[in-house]
């Protein structure tokens, strides 16, 4: 009783470990005393559970809290959800990606009680293993899992959670599953004095290690995430060199970089609905690169970007400069564009440029919108771009645009510290004098000698993937015309970033119900540049050919409104800097994207867009999912498994009962037909009409085990019990049970293995 009682408050503590990480790891603000509590309650009456009382006090308390479980479940969904939105935070915090936040449908929730609900069902399926037979593996290996899961996470474990984990396992397995009055005693007083000096050093430990074990953590995180993405990336690129195993993938555009073949099915991805139908192609924007680092651009530091706006609405603000620098100018009435889902997933909420972002809670920084919803509805003008070519704004659009403006001079003039050696040099050639003359050059630099192609080699190892397209590739498709633009832009003093999404040309919209709808392939996922134009917001530039270009002849008709505009000098970043701060005396015109139809030619020599979906983002994702897909399958076995042994321990006891009930005439009676239905599942009895004698003969010859004559007096016992009128012995129903079980033996012995497991797990028969 008392080992019971010890190894039940270890594994309340280890369950408390393991949240207390998770709750630190996750960020989560559930009331873990409410969770602490329950728990403590579900552990108390597990030390009771070798009594019947006990057991039913244990079972009637986890049935209730599945019951309400049951009864509450959009409340236990949502609280999944809160889980989930945490582990996506942690993830995007940590590695600088993209993960969008799911809308948790109730207000306010928490996720009490699912993870109420995860540690009850952790307990019900570990509870027995530990506490009654002193088995430590199934828990070690749990918590193992979740552990490997929180330093992909990028966990900290700055907290006691961990070392109450560990040191309580170990408490644990130093008990062992040691049997007898004698035993217990010893495993009770080894428990205290043990469990007492290992809890009070988790204390000391998680005060005095903690700093330390962060240092450590953090590297073998980064460690473990570096293995992990090349594992999967080594796996990802044998499949696709079999043609895949995943088959056509349906890309959300995102900040990935490589030369994967791209896969497009022409399966429709989204659907655009809008009030007015466009006269030019429309750029929805997805994911927006911040960061370069070779393979990957990476999303904003919204930490970085709050240190410099503490408003409550400023990402809101920002991200709706172009929005409300075009409602000022604007005659007609708003315009509506409703942009659903199609297929299922996708991290970002697709925004047409000149709508109206929502202030749902969903903004991220100054960058992306990230709503998961399976339809978004916007305001704001399709046509938007005929109001943005009357000359630079001369007054900032607001306050915040004001500073603003000196945050994009500094965040997206970044280029790599180390890196880039000849595409730095390339750059430094050349000294333009305003913002047009940059992109005269640029774009036409990027494109010219370099034609569109999706037949591409892998990048060689230690090879930038920029300058390895635009110096020896010389080819790709427009993930590398927007990377390298943007490079480019940024080192010639011009801020920009990279953009993905999806675009859609404006004679594929076709009258509908609500307006003109258009249905946006796989195959329109698309790579572009912004450009930042002071008081009217971020701009699409076009780099990939075959689509539109800026030439200076448009520059000339469209952008330079006066000489001291087209004379505006442009600051040179040096290229070693991580960030240089350029201090425009005044913005020039830009021009925004004018996409033009690419010719049939072009078409088949180039295909539309990038197809590739293997981001940071979406690779986390991935293994997240594999993870916790792991875990379920693994947890699902264990139950089903854990099912099966009890079902058939349950059987030999029932049929035990049975075979030695008080009345032993009628416990022999069932020894028989136990027997007979033992031998007829063996095939071994068969139906006869010969005499019991004549049988019993036959029978002995079929089980060579038996001898002469010990079937037939098995069968007169049997006899005599039945129809006789005095009740036999106690020995003599121990010589029948012994003789059904030496047959249950021999059959087991001789059996086909491939019928082995039914024989001891469905049809529960003894084998010993």
């Amino acid at each position: 009783m008392k080992a019971y009682f010890l190894r039940s408050i270890y594994l309340y503590l280890s369950f408390a470990g393991m949240y207390l990480t998770l709750e630190e790891t996750l960020g989560l603000f559930a009331n873990g005393n409410v969770i602490l509590f329950l728990l403590g309650i579900d552990c108390l009456f597990l030390s009771f559970v070798r009594w019947k009382w006990g057991r039913i006090f244990w079972y009637g308390w986890n049935g209730l809290v599945f019951i309400t479980g049951a009864f509450l479940w959009k409340k236990v969904f949502a609280g999944y959800l809160v889980v989930e939105n945490g582990g996506r935070k942690q993830l995007s915090s940590y590695y600088h990606m993209t993960l969008a936040q799911k809308k948790v449908p109730i207000e306010g929730e928490q996720g009490e009680l699912f993870l109420v609900l995860a540690l009850t069902l952790l307990v019900c399926v570990l509870g027995t293993l530990v506490v009654q037979k002193g088995r430590v593996a199934m828990l070690a290996l749990i918590q193992m899992l979740v552990f490997t899961l929180e330093l992909v996470c990028g966990s900290s474990f700055r907290g006691p959670g961990i070392y109450l984990v560990v040191l309580s396992v170990f408490a644990l397995w130093a008990m062992g599953n040691r049997r007898g009055g004698k035993n217990q005693g010893i495993l009770f007083s080894v428990g205290v004095w043990a469990g007492s000096i290992l809890l009070l050093l988790a204390f000391v430990c998680g005060a005095l290690l903690g700093p330390a074990l962060y240092k450590r953590a953090d590297k073998l995180n980064r460690e473990l995430y570096g293995k992990v993405q090349e594992v999967t990336a080594k796996m990802s690129s044998a499949v696709r060199s079999q043609n895949g195993l995943w088959g056509d993938h349906t890309p959300t555009a995102d900040g990935s970089l490589n030369n994967y073949q791209v896969e497009q099915s022409d399966e429709t991805d989204l659907e655009v609905t809008v009030s007015e139908k466009p006269e030019q192609t429309m750029y929805l924007r997805g994911f927006i690169g911040d960061t370069y680092e070779g393979t990957y651009w990476h999303r904003i530091d919204e930490d970085e970007f709050y240190k410099e706006f503490s408003e409550k609405d400023a990402a809101y603000q920002i991200q709706n400069i172009l929005y409300r620098y075009v409602q000022k100018r604007a005659q007609e009435e708003e315009n509506t564009a409703v942009v659903r889902r199609v297929q299922p997933g996708g991290e970002y909420g697709y925004v047409p440029y000149g709508f109206q972002v929502p202030d749902d809670g969903n903004l991220v920084g100054d960058s992306y919108y990230a709503s998961t919803e399976e339809e978004l509805e916007y305001s704001g003008y399709v046509k938007w771009n005929t109001l943005v070519g009357n000359g630079p704004a001369p007054e900032a659009e607001s306050e915040i645009e004001e500073i603003y403006r000196e945050y994009v001079a500094q965040q997206y003039l970044k280029v790599p510290v180390e890196g880039l050696d000849r595409l730095k040099e390339y750059c430094a050639q050349y000294d333009f004098g305003s913002v047009q003359e940059v992109l005269d050059f640029v774009v036409p630099t990027v494109q010219e000698g370099r034609p569109y192609s999706m037949e591409l080699e892998p990048v060689p190892a230690g090879k930038d993937f920029a300058e390895y397209f635009f110096f020896d590739q010389k080819k790709g498709y427009c993930i590398h015309y927007a990377t390298t633009a943007t490079l480019m832009l940024r080192l010639m003093g011009v801020p920009a970033r990279y953009v993905t999404g999806y675009m859609v040309n404006d004679d594929e919209f076709v009258e509908s119900a609500g307006g003109f709808t258009a249905k946006v392939p796989d195959s329109q996922a698309h790579a572009w540049v912004e450009v930042y134009r002071e008081g009217k917001g971020w701009i699409p530039v076009e780099v990939t050919p075959g689509y539109a270009s800026i030439s200076s002849e448009e520059s000339e008709n469209q952008g330079g409104s006066s000489d001291l505009e087209s004379q505006t000098t442009m600051p040179e970043p040096t290229p070693v800097q991580e960030t240089a701060t350029p201090e425009p005396e005044r913005e020039e015109e830009l021009q925004p994207a004018e996409p033009t139809h690419p010719t049939e030619e072009e078409k088949q020599a180039a295909p539309e867009v990038n197809g590739e979906n293997n981001s940071d983002g979406a690779m986390m994702a991935a293994i997240l999912r594999v993870f916790l897909g792991i875990f379920a399958v693994a947890a699902a076995a264990f139950l089903c498994w854990t099912g099966i042994l009890l079902r058939r321990k349950r059987i030999l006891e029932n049929r035990q009962q049975r075979f030695m009930q008080q009345d032993r005439n009628g416990g022999i009676c069932e020894i028989s037909y136990g027997l007979y239905q033992m031998l007829r599942d063996a095939d071994v009895c068969r139906e006869y009409t010969m005499e019991d004698g004549e049988y019993a003969r036959m029978m002995e010859d079929e089980l060579k085990i038996l001898e002469k004559g010990e079937y037939e007096a098995f069968l007169r016992l049997v006899q005599q019990a039945a129809y006789g009128n005095q009740e036999l012995g106690e020995e003599q129903r121990k010589g029948c049970l012994g003789f059904y079980r030496k047959i249950a033996v021999y059959l087991w012995k001789h059996m086909d293995k491939r019928k082995k497991f039914w024989w001891k797990y469905m049809k529960c028969y003894e084998i010993s």
